[in-house]
Parts: structure tokens; C-alpha cells; sequence
């Protein structure tokens, strides 16, 4: 036997990997807060957890292992589903066809090429494989997918490299997903090279769209992207509160948000 490989993780360990499978990272702090224990606790936690392979460290967090979190995204897929395809809705509404933009990776991004499957003569630039999938139906479509490094989890392209491709280019309109946004106007996200692309592709495009679903407003994310100072316009399911939207106000961003959604007959309004 070796190491702890022979004996059984703790409930709060099994409680850890359920959260971060449920989100597909989670910060140190906000599970030491979870769980009432320390930092430090947590960090144990996370080494023991790494080492058996359930959890992938990060400077500051833990989300899953590579090639173990295709589940994740599949999850993802279908949380806010109905609120992400509204929002999407809202954002077709602004792209004239024969565009051209940038469409990042996520899948409130990828509600978003839902919805663009109508338009025509889209000139697009992806690094989500699962969007240049969708877009190929359309024979009508140019659809540039860089190089990089691919993820297993949600199908994305990463990676210094692809940052160095879309250095190429200009495009009218690029959206992007986030992770988070902070009562300060900060646009967060995980991975620090998800990061270094969608940095890359906000100082290619003329126009920045945000789509973000009302439950990632004040999210755990802690990886900066951009300031709402940046962008030109946030898309959402809900009104966002009352810090956020005054940051908004404040830099001239746009907002966007989907009406609700029509009850079904026999519901009470």
C-alpha cells in the first residue's frame, strides 16, 4: 500500500469533490468558508485528493482532473439551460449577417451559436471545437478554428498558441462567457490560460459582448479578465444587483436582459 491510496476519504473530502464537480472549481477560501474549517484544512484536503487523482490543485483552488470532468460540462449544459438560450436569443438579435466576431468557449457561448444558426455569412473565429461543429452545418459559414492545446472537459483550444492566432485577426464582435463578475465590475473566470485567449481576443474585437447568467454574479471565479469598463455590452437572464448595476451605469456598458420566461398553460403568472 502507498501512502493513503489503501484508505477511505473523509465525508468532508467526498463533500469537496461533489462541489467541485457541481462548479469545475472551486476556491480555497470559499470552501473553507463552506465547510466552517481552515485554509489550511482545505489545503490538506486537496493535496490527499489530488494524489488520488479526484482532484487537480491550482494556485488557490481545486478543480477536476484532466480527462475526468467531461461530466462537469455536460452538467453545465443544462443548468440555467432555459435562461442561457433566452440570453443568447437577446445577443443574435445584435449581429447583423455577414458578420464577423469571435465566439469564445462556454457554454452560454455555445447557447449563443445556437441561436447565430440562422443568420448568414458569418465570418467566425472559435476556439470552442463544439461551435465549429454546430457552425459547419452552414455551408454559408467561414469558420476559423485556431491551434493550441485541446481540453477534454468542454472541447475548448487553449494556449499560448492560440492567443498568437487570433493576434491575426480584427472582427467586429466578440463574446465572451465569464466565471464570475464582482460588486467592483471585475469580469473573473478559472483557468488563467482561458484568460490569456479571451484577453487576446477582447483586443482584437471592435465590439466586447458578455453573456453571463444571473447565478454567476458574485461568483467564486478569481482569475481577472477585463472590467465592465471594457466591454460595450453585458447580456443576462435578471436584473443584476444593485453594485453591479451601478457599475454598469457608471462606464457607459449596455444591459441586456431577457424577459421572463412565458408560463406554461395552467401556471399562475
Amino acid at each position: 500500500m502507498r501512502g493513503n491510496q489503501g484508505s477511505k476519504i473523509s465525508a468532508r473530502q467526498q463533500a469537496i469533490v461533489q462541489l467541485v464537480r457541481q462548479r469545475g472549481f472551486a476556491t480555497i477560501e470559499a470552501m473553507a468558508e463552506d465547510f466552517g474549517v481552515s485554509a489550511q484544512t482545505i489545503r490538506r484536503d486537496i493535496i490527499e485528493l489530488s494524489q488520488r487523482n479526484l482532484l487537480e490543485r491550482y494556485h488557490g483552488g481545486a478543480g477536476l482532473p484532466t480527462g475526468r470532468d467531461r461530466l462537469a460540462y455536460s452538467s453545465r449544459r443544462v443548468r440555467n439551460a432555459a435562461e442561457k438560450s433566452r440570453i443568447a436569443a437577446m445577443v443574435a438579435a445584435e449581429i447583423p449577417n455577414g458578420a464577423s466576431l469571435f465566439l469564445d468557449i462556454g457554454t452560454t457561448t455555445e447557447a449563443v451559436a445556437e441561436a447565430l444558426v440562422g443568420h448568414r455569412e458569418l465570418r467566425v473565429i472559435t476556439n470552442h471545437i463544439g461551435v465549429v461543429t454546430l457552425f459547419c452545418e452552414r455551408t454559408d459559414f467561414e469558420v476559423m478554428l485556431p491551434g493550441g492545446m485541446v481540453r477534454n472537459r468542454d472541447r475548448a483550444i487553449t494556449g499560448e498558441a492560440t492567443s498568437e492566432f487570433l493576434r491575426r485577426f480584427r472582427v467586429e464582435f466578440g463574446i465572451f462567457g465569464v466565471g464570475a463578475i464582482d460588486r467592483d465590475g471585475h469580469l473573473l473566470d478559472y483557468d488563467y490560460r482561458d484568460v490569456q485567449v479571451s484577453r487576446t481576443a477582447m483586443e482584437v474585437a471592435r465590439k466586447r459582448f458578455v453573456v453571463i447568467d444571473s447565478s454567476k454574479f458574485f461568483g467564486d471565479a478569481m482569475m481577472h479578465l477585463a472590467h465592465v469598463a471594457e466591454i460595450d455590452a453585458l447580456f443576462t437572464d435578471a436584473p443584476p444587483p444593485e453594485a453591479i448595476a451601478e457599475q454598469l451605469a457608471r462606464h457607459n456598458v449596455s444591459l441586456f436582459t431577457a424577459p421572463p420566461e412565458p408560463a406554461k398553460a395552467g401556471e399562475s403568472p
